[in-house]
């Protein structure tokens, strides 16, 4: 199929709202003026096609910042509607975008792709994108209005997950393009015919139906006539040979309906270059504090196939209370919360929640919540030295592996066995200790960053989890080697 040459327009900037906008979000972010600065050069200049469905990772990597510091301004550009913020469920099997949610609260547990005509699971890990476009208020894209592009712009410029590579390291769109061989929008209630050549293996269609093609090869047409009626129309399978095939194609429905044909010659797999994933946004604290509205409304939650959950608690806490006395201890305790969140956030991860004088934090990266517990005990033993006693023992646990995320009294939880686990482990420590489960201290990197802290390994049957659990306690005192 012949590309069609792709426009590189420039669609006009509200100037008043722009500035407007821009101004806020400087209030907000006074830090990152060079940031800023390119977000402005980037809204007023970039093509329509850019604007639309942006990966804040690959903006850092382009215009040379911190993927952290992008998507912190993202996230209030959002909130000051610079920009929207889409849950996009992209298909492991094929790579479109199946998807596409405003908020976390439309958010489900579930989905069906059409062309691989498969129900999936959402998970937030790895194929749940979250990409953001500049507001349609502050200017409008054509890319905003998807099915008011040419067929060609529709699937390769917006409808296929622009993060995608396939098997031999080629862009997903790149791939698919070289592999069309028809491309058009059938209007409501019509049918429109394309002839096509079948070569070996598969031919698609985006509405489910597939042909599998042998090697054997024939001159003569043959006819296929499929009727779209919706997102759950019948699958369709038949097997054939090669050679030229007639395909009657009637939109049943009341909407335009964007077909693409594709002639495969093998199954391929789609990996995901660098994005920011939906579990990412969830334990990052600027979402956490500007959207605490946004919960999931999913009855089931949604899973985290990979999550890091660090619980603290305080030594004594009762007894401090009674030995300095209620206003104190509380205000010691505030203190402390303040020093743990600023650790929290400094490597990437979010303030799930508190209870009582305990914490609840969450991760992407199990090293980041390793840092992160590493400098609570630093942090906690510079505050006591400074107060002149051992005010605060601080006990610290830390577990990694799958979960779900859900809402539990009006906020974002976790649930599953790996907080369980994580939630015991904190149990075991004692004041001014850590204690990690094997499965982070065995990720490469982490041995590294207790190196030259006393170890003590040792097995543990934890309450209400089946099997032993290896675990590892963390003590400050610097020692020549560390005792695996």
């Amino acid at each position: 199929m012949a590309r069609m040459p792709k426009r590189a327009s420039v669609s006009a900037v509200n100037e008043r709202l722009l500035v407007e906008k821009l101004e806020r979000l400087a209030a907000v972010a006074p830090d990152n003026d060079e940031l800023l600065d390119s977000l402005e050069v980037f809204v007023r200049t970039a093509s329509d096609d850019a604007v639309v469905r942006i990966n804040p990772v690959r903006f850092g990597q382009e215009h040379g910042f911190a993927t952290a510091a992008v998507v912190e301004l993202f996230l209030h550009a959002r909130k000051l509607r610079l920009l929207t913020m889409e849950w996009q469920y992209v298909c492991p099997g094929c790579g479109e975008i199946v998807e596409r949610l405003a908020s976390l609260t439309s958010a489900t547990a579930h989905y069906f792709c059409q062309i691989c005509s498969a129900d999936r699971d959402a998970d937030l890990s790895d194929f749940i994108e979250i990409a953001f476009s500049v507001s349609p208020e502050i200017r409008r894209s054509r890319f905003h209005e998807p099915l008011s592009l040419e067929p060609d712009e529709h699937f390769f410029g917006y409808r296929f997950t622009p993060s995608g590579v396939v098997d031999d390291g080629s862009p997903l769109r790149d791939y698919v393009r070289r592999r069309a061989v028809a491309c058009a929008y059938v209007e409501p209630g019509t049918t429109e015919s394309f002839s096509v050549t079948a070569e070996p293996r598969f031919l698609s269609l985006t509405n489910g139906p597939a042909l599998i093609i042998g090697d054997g090869r024939t001159d003569e047409t043959r006819t296929f006539a499929f009727e779209y009626t919706g997102t759950r129309s019948k699958g369709f399978r038949a097997e054939i040979d090669a050679g030229p095939v007639l395909i009657e194609f009637t939109n049943a429905t009341d909407e335009r309906y964007p077909l693409l044909i594709v002639s495969l010659p093998e199954h391929f797999e789609v990996r995901m270059q660098p994005f920011l994933s939906g579990a990412e946004v969830l334990s990052n604290q600027t979402f956490l504090d500007l959207f605490a509205a946004e919960t999931i409304v999913a009855g089931e939650g949604l899973a985290v196939k990979r999550l890091a959950l660090l619980f603290t608690d305080l030594q004594g806490s009762t007894a401090l209370y009674e030995r300095i006395g209620d206003m104190r201890a509380f205000d010691l305790v505030r203190q402390h919360f303040g020093y743990l969140r600023k650790c929290i956030t400094r490597n990437a991860g979010a303030l799930v929640k508190t209870i009582g004088d305990a914490v609840m934090a969450s991760f992407v990266d199990p090293l980041d919540a390793l840092r992160a517990a590493l400098e609570m005990r630093a942090e906690i033993a510079r505050f006591n030295a400074e107060a002149g006693g051992d005010l605060i023992g601080l006990k610290v646990g830390l577990h990694a592996g799958a979960c779900l995320a859900v809402t539990l009294n009006d906020r974002l939880d976790y649930f599953g066995q790996t907080v369980n686990i994580a939630a015991r482990v904190q149990a075991l420590s004692g004041a001014d200790e850590i204690v990690i489960t094997d499965d982070v201290l065995s990720l490469s990197g982490a041995a590294e960053l207790v190196a030259n802290l006393q170890i003590e390994s040792h097995a543990v049957q934890l309450k209400g989890i089946a099997g032993e659990v290896r675990v590892h306690r963390v003590r400050g005192t610097p020692v020549e080697a560390a005792v695996v």
